[in-house]
């Protein structure tokens, strides 16, 4: 018999992977959506940088909203 362990990733964790998958340019709603996070995914950012105290940055200049991770953060993420 053989023993598999499932583990389903938490939000957080894939909101972390989209953002870090993203880089500088930042994540689009389109890269939430496309990743399944459509409904939860401000909220998801909202408790990473309030409880986790993860550092993001939006931008706007494209006309719609970008999330990036800080340059700190990301390295910070990277490291653990």
């Amino acid at each position: 018999m053989t023993v598999e362990a499932l583990t389903t990733p938490t939000d957080e964790q894939l909101v972390r992977e989209i953002l870090e998958a993203a880089g500088p340019r930042g994540a689009s709603h389109e890269d939430f959506v496309e990743a399944g996070l459509a409904r939860d995914y401000i909220g998801t950012l909202r408790r990473l940088v309030d409880v986790d105290g993860l550092e993001v940055r939006t931008d706007f200049t494209t006309g719609q909203a970008r999330w990036s991770l800080a340059t700190d953060a990301a390295r910070r993420v990277r490291a653990a």
